[in-house]
């Protein structure tokens, strides 16, 4: 079993996940200061022709849902904001892996961004967006494990098909942690906001989230709705429960998920399009 501290140690040492982590670190710089504008962040961007192609593409998907094109970086970040920019630019790369061999938790991870998407529209959060990327991001632990340590991958996997257990039970049992924990590492290492690293640390524990409870609950059901379509291959074939508090913050009712099926189903039609 690993030691949690070496893990974190081995987990703040990746350099190649995701690729350009210099623009990311400059992004994370420049959102912060009070005196950058959207032209600033969109010139380091436009910096490299090929991220600026994947995050003009991303934006322009159809489960975003955007009523016009969005035609330049710096359009996009006036429109979606900077958080919403910068996650894409940490999932251009990192969905590439995923797409070459991962495929099952890519689908999973853009299908839960989708179902995200269309339950923070429903509750009507102006932030639909964002809390759309903390579900395209919900997973990315599990991307470190298996390509940081890919033996321990292989024995979580197994453990969950021999034992029938989830892949959340597999990795307690194998590692002494879960992916839970490395979303939380990676995301205190990119200094991500709240939105984005609580649903991270928490989607199977939402009712922990202090700082962005709401946003957490959301990606806590949407991973459920798209794990019970089986869209995508998030480690195992279970379901997990929902959550009662999360339900409650939520305040949404039974009646209500006609609504938001009816409105994802063409926005996983379009999901091989995404990328």
């Amino acid at each position: 079993m690993q030691e949690k501290a070496e893990v974190k140690r081995r987990v703040k040492r990746i350099k190649n996940l995701p690729t350009l982590p210099g623009i990311v670190q400059k992004i994370s710089s420049m959102v912060e200061s009070p005196h950058t504008s959207s032209a600033d962040v969109g010139r380091l961007i436009s910096q490299d022709q090929v991220l600026s192609a994947k995050v003009l593409r991303m934006a322009n998907s159809a489960f975003f849902g955007m009523s016009r094109k969005i035609s330049s970086i710096t359009q996009a970040l006036v429109i979606l904001g900077f958080d919403v920019v910068k996650g894409l630019v940490l999932t251009s790369s990192v969905f590439e892996m995923m797409k070459q061999s991962m495929v099952g938790l890519w689908e999973h991870s853009v299908g839960c961004a989708a179902a995200a998407g269309v339950i923070a529209r429903r509750l009507g959060r102006p932030d639909a967006e964002e809390i759309l990327v903390a579900g395209l991001l919900h997973d990315l632990g599990k991307v470190v494990l298996s390509l940081e340590m890919p033996k321990e991958m292989a024995a979580i996997m197994k453990a969950a098909q021999t034992k029938q257990i989830s892949f959340y039970e597999a990795e307690g049992e194998v590692l002494g942690f879960n992916h839970q924990d490395v979303g939380l590492w990676l995301s205190e290492h990119w200094n991500l906001p709240d939105n984005l690293s609580e649903p991270m640390r928490y989607h199977h524990q939402p009712e922990r989230a202090t700082n962005a409870p709401q946003e957490t609950a959301i990606v806590h059901l949407a991973d459920i709705i798209i794990r019970a379509k089986g869209f995508g291959f998030g480690g195992d074939d279970f379901v997990p429960p929902l959550s009662a508090p999360a339900w409650k913050i939520l305040g949404l009712k039974t009646k209500d998920f006609g609504g938001l099926i009816d409105e994802l189903e063409p926005r996983l039609l379009n999901i091989g399009d995404y990328m």
